[in-house]
Formats: structure tokens, C-alpha cells, sequence
């Protein structure tokens, strides 16, 4: 074949196998291609299983957390709300200690008296006593002129012994009833040391969980702080009490908008509280339903009732309640508080919002231990009376009295119909 033929022949198969060639390379170069997206499609693949496993571990440690705050804040609660009422029921104690203490001072003072009154009589009886033995009757056998002597000495001595036997008698029955009387002072001063004792020991309780409680709640303090300064410029600018529950309400409605963004415990969708659980975070029911279930803030006697004349020729809006020094007072239902400090001539002021346009307002206290914003609890330790009255002169021996109102949208309300049956009944 000539060489020019073989050429011809030769540079077409060149082409072709060259043709080949290139496309041997771009398959193998597309399946290079295709595997390495393949690698990253999967590495990618990986890195968000990789993030959204360690998104649910994330969530399921969150979950955790917010279920140990919740269980934290409900035991600490719980403390509280126990504590709180064994505080009040060792008040209860000693107020009855107190009084039959006092009845029995009273029974040994009149006693006393008692004994005193016949001494004289018992002693009139014993001298002439000594004289009829001074000079004793003359014998049966005797002289007629003293046979007059005789007599009258015998009707003297009838007359002398029957009154002598029946002063006698009273008198050893009133020195059994003093000892007996003296008995039970001691007993009673005795219970009264031990109750004193145990209601020292049950307030040195109550503050150590109100520091724990301030102390968790400090985390808090930034989104409630509008809510404080609030309160410190509207008790200077504002004088009527309406005006002041209007502008703290709506303090708070902004600040609790705001919680609600950062802080967990105000929606725990992980965790459902239950209803009347002790870490409930809302009313356990609407305020309007809590007729004849509200425990009174304190134990005391009521001297003040609803719509009465009060000391300036108006009628009260609301209630007053002597308690005895240093009482606890706790809530007397569910809500936030509002206001809590000095206002005006109510002195230590807490108001407490129900829910449904309803407001509790306290005042006569002498420490308050809760702050605005702070949602409380139904029987939660909340403030403290002082050791007296805060009047002057002779009331400054007075016990001390709390003022306790009810607003519906702004208006007294008689509270009377709200407190549980037989609280009102409790005596200081």
C-alpha cells in the first residue's frame, strides 16, 4: 500500500482513537465529579443529623432543666406555704395559751381577794375564840349567880362555832381551787415557753426560704425592674389609690409581655403544671370562683367590719384584723403583686392583682418580703406585722391591726363573702 494511502487510513483512526481517549477522560472525570458530590452531599447529610441530634439532646437537657425548675420551685413553694401555716397555727396556739392564762391570773387574783376579805372575819372568830378560852364557862355543878355565866357562854359558843366551821370550810375550799389554779398557770406558762420556741424556730424557717426564694429569683430582676422603678415614681407622683392600681397594672401587663420572651417559667410548654400544684405559675382558678375558699392573711380578731362608720365620718372599704405582735401574713389568694412599699397614710402598702379586674389591698405591716411583679401563691408568706400599733400615746401598748380591702375594677368590695367558712371566726 503506498505510503500516502497508509496516512489517509492512519490519521482518521488517530482522530478516532484520540476522540476516545477525551472522551475516556471527561466520563471518568464527570464520575470523579459526581463522586465527590456524592461525598459531600453525605458529609453534608451527616453534619445536619450531626446538628439536629445534638439540637434534640439539646432540647431534651432543656426539657430537663425546665422540669427540674418547676419541681425546685414547687418544693420550695410547698416549704413556704407549710411553714407559713405552722408559723400561724403556733400563733393560734398561743393566743388560746395566752387567754387562758390570763383567766387563770384573773381566777387566782379574784381567789386572793377572797382569802384576804375573811381574814378579818377569820380572825375576829379566833380572838373571840382565845377569850372563851380565857375564861371558860363555869361547871354544871355550880352556884345559881353562875348559872346565868353558863348559859350565856353556851349560846355564844353556838352561835361562834357553826360560823367558825362554815369560814373554815370556804377558806380550805378556796386554797384547794388556788393551788389547783397555780398548777394550771404553770402548766400553761410552760406550753406557752415551748410554743414561743417553736414559733421562733418556725420564723427563722420562714426567712431562710425567703432568702432561697429571693435568691432564685434574682435572675429575674431585670425584666421586672421597670416594674420597680415604676412603683418608686408613682408612689411620689400619684395620690389616689385608683390612679396607682391603673399605672402598676399596666406596668406589669408590659413587663409580663416581656417575660414571656425570656423567661422559661412563664410558659413551660415542656412541662404542664398541674392545676393546684405548689410551682403553679398562674391562678390555680379565676378569682371570681374563690368565693368561701380564701384563708384569712393572718390570725386575728376582726374589730372592723365592711361599710362601718370609721374615725373620720365615712365608711370603711375594708376590714381590720388585731393580730398579735410580729404576726405572719400571708396571701389570702393567687396573683401578682403590684405595688408593695410606702404610700401615703396607708403606710406599708402590698396590693396584690387577682386576675379579673380584682385587687387585694394590705396595709398596717411592718416588713414586706415579696416585690412588684412576683407572682404569689395562695398561703405564701408575704409580709410581717410589727410589735405594736404604730400610733402614739396609750395605742402604742395596742396589738398591731392589718387593713385588708377588696377592689372589683376599682371599687371596695365587702371581702366577707370571699373568706373561708369558720376563718373569720378565729380569735386573737
Amino acid at each position: 500500500m503506498p505510503k500516502s494511502v497508509m496516512m489517509t487510513v492512519t490519521r482518521p483512526l488517530a482522530a478516532l482513537l484520540l476522540a476516545g481517549l477525551l472522551a475516556c477522560g471527561t466520563a471518568t472525570s464527570r464520575a470523579a465529579e459526581t463522586a465527590a458530590d456524592r461525598d459531600k452531599a453525605a458529609s453534608e447529610l451527616n453534619a445536619t443529623k450531626h446538628r439536629l441530634d445534638s439540637s434534640r439532646e439539646r432540647a431534651k437537657f432543656l426539657k430537663q432543666d425546665m422540669a427540674a425548675i418547676a419541681k425546685e420551685r414547687a418544693q420550695l413553694n410547698e416549704k413556704l406555704i407549710e411553714t407559713a401555716h405552722n408559723v400561724q397555727e403556733s400563733e393560734a396556739k398561743l393566743n388560746a395559751v395566752e387567754e387562758r392564762l390570763a383567766a387563770l391570773v384573773t381566777q387566782e387574783d379574784v381567789i386572793r381577794g377572797s382569802i384576804d376579805e375573811r381574814h378579818d372575819t377569820i380572825a375576829k372568830l379566833l380572838a373571840a375564840m382565845q377569850r372563851i378560852g380565857g375564861q371558860p364557862p363555869p361547871a354544871f355543878v355550880t352556884r345559881r349567880d353562875d348559872a346565868l355565866k353558863m348559859v350565856r357562854s353556851a349560846m355564844l359558843l353556838a352561835a361562834i362555832f357553826p360560823e367558825f366551821k362554815y369560814q373554815a370550810d370556804n377558806l380550805a375550799k378556796e386554797l384547794d381551787e388556788l393551788v389547783e389554779v397555780e398548777k394550771g398557770i404553770r402548766s400553761e406558762r410552760e406550753a406557752q415557753a415551748r410554743e414561743t420556741e417553736r414559733l421562733s424556730e418556725e420564723r427563722g424557717n420562714i426567712t431562710w426560704l425567703l432568702a432561697q426564694k429571693k435568691a432564685r429569683l434574682q435572675q429575674h430582676q431585670v425584666e421586672l425592674k421597670s416594674v420597680r422603678d415604676a412603683a418608686e415614681r408613682y408612689a411620689i407622683s400619684v395620690t389616689r389609690l385608683e390612679d396607682l392600681l391603673e399605672r402598676m397594672d399596666q406596668e406589669l401587663a408590659a413587663a409580663k409581655l416581656e417575660a414571656k420572651k425570656k423567661m422559661v417559667e412563664i410558659s413551660p410548654e415542656t412541662e404542664k403544671v398541674a392545676l393546684m400544684s405548689p410551682g403553679r405559675i398562674k391562678p390555680a382558678v379565676p378569682f371570681s370562683r374563690t368565693k368561701g375558699t380564701l384563708p384569712l392573711p393572718v390570725r386575728g380578731r376582726q374589730i372592723r367590719e365592711f361599710a362601718t362608720e370609721d374615725d373620720f365620718g365615712g365608711k370603711t372599704q375594708g376590714v381590720s384584723l388585731e393580730t398579735r405582735p410580729q404576726a405572719q401574713v400571708t396571701s389570702p389568694a393567687d396573683g401578682w403583686v403590684v405595688y408593695a412599699g410606702e404610700f401615703r397614710s396607708y403606710g406599708q402598702l402590698l396590693i396584690i392583682n387577682g386576675g379579673g379586674g380584682y385587687h387585694i389591698l394590705l396595709a398596717g405591716m411592718k416588713r414586706i418580703d415579696v416585690g412588684p411583679g412576683q407572682f404569689v401563691l395562695a398561703g405564701e408568706p408575704i409580709a410581717a406585722m410589727g410589735a405594736s400599733a404604730p400610733n402614739g400615746g396609750e395605742a402604742r401598748k395596742a396589738r398591731p391591726i392589718l387593713y385588708v380591702e377588696f377592689r372589683k375594677d376599682g371599687q371596695p368590695i365587702d371581702p366577707g363573702p370571699w373568706w373561708a367558712v369558720g376563718s373569720e371566726k378565729v380569735q386573737g
